[in-house]
């Protein structure tokens, strides 16, 4: 763990750079454009697109949303004294990638469309490396997913459990970069993210009849809830596992959450509520003067930006009530 101070000179860029964040008048802005052009110029006047070739065009608003995600990344690793830390943001990006090559290869279906370029491995790279089963320059968790992936879906021919695995090993390698780190922030976050997945995956299979032993194999490794709490609630009413969540400091999310699934049969809700969560706990790194962690405060900060300026985008090209978009909006950082 590096010292603190040696983040003065990040966190100073940060500071500066935080006020260019879109507030909640300037999703407003979006919100109340007139067309799906004035709300993308919004964007652009925040600076979206400045590598992008045709930044006036609506329907190509994932591209700058893309370069945008990538800008970030590696703005920060090129002012942290440890860029490797925030190659734990990327993993999730590495394993949508290695999901997409192994079922089209798998399935016979051209994917690329759908590769994400901004992982800690280069696409052409890794397609290659699986193509040629070379894996040396892969780390171990996730070159055996891989290896597991291949295995099973050989002797089974069902591509769930390629999204099963990968998802596991996902969380388990974000896991274990955090504890490297030795950055409780960072490993607290990582919990919290693992807890609340591990909810939704119980809430949604148990919903559909799966089996314990089917659950047990979905839930993700990493969590502070065990997975016996799990267990014992597999023939509880909602309302008593709500009981059980209380004394967690996202308890109370959980209730809302849980409640607002019991209603309407949909997670949109329960995710709508996680990623306010996650804001509120980085908002702490506003008034941290040292350290890394309004380095990852920025960081979680922009992607929910960029999340609620697709939900935007995606309302307004399919004229989508604003009530309604204003309903799936996630809390702004600032």
């Amino acid at each position: 763990m590096t010292a603190e101070t040696e983040y003065v000179y990040a966190v100073g860029r940060i500071r500066a750079i935080e006020k260019k964040l879109l507030d909640k008048s300037g999703i407003e802005r979006m919100l109340d454009a007139k067309s799906p052009e004035e709300a993308l110029k919004v964007l652009v006047d925040a600076g979206y697109g400045s590598n992008v070739g045709d930044a006036s065009n609506p329907f190509h608003y994932e591209n700058l949303l893309k370069e945008e995600q990538k800008k970030v990344f590696k703005l920060l690793k090129e002012i942290a004294p440890e860029p490797e830390v925030f190659d734990l943001f990327l993993l999730r990006n590495d394993y949508h990638n290695i999901k997409t090559v192994l079922k089209a290869e798998f399935l016979g279906q051209d994917s690329s469309d759908i590769l994400v370029d901004s992982g800690s491995i280069e696409v052409n790279k890794l397609k290659a490396m699986i193509r040629d089963r070379n894996f040396k320059e892969i780390p171990e968790i996730m070159k055996e997913a891989i290896e597991e992936c291949m295995d099973l879906f050989n002797r089974t021919g069902d591509p769930q459990v390629i999204d099963v695995i990968l998802d596991k090993a996902n969380f388990r390698q974000m896991k274990e970069k955090a504890e490297e780190s030795k950055y409780s922030f960072l490993i607290n976050i990582v919990e919290n993210m693992i807890d609340l997945t591990n909810i939704k995956i119980f809430l949604r299979t148990r919903n559909v009849g799966k089996s314990w032993d089917a659950i047990q194999k979905m839930l993700l490794p990493g969590g502070t809830v065990e997975n016996s709490l799990f267990f014992e609630s597999m023939n509880d009413s909602l309302e008593d596992f709500i009981k059980k969540l209380k004394q967690k400091p996202y308890g109370a999310i959980c209730e809302e959450g849980i409640e607002s699934f019991k209603n309407t049969g949909s997670f949109t809700g329960f995710e709508k509520l996680v990623d306010n969560y996650m804001i509120s706990l980085v908002k702490k790194a506003k008034y941290k003067a040292f350290g890394i962690e309004p380095l990852i405060g920025y960081l979680i900060a922009k992607e929910n930006e960029i999340k609620n300026a697709r939900i935007v985008m995606v309302g307004k090209i399919n004229n989508i009530p604003n009530e309604v978009i204003k309903e799936r909006l996630r809390e702004t950082y600032v």
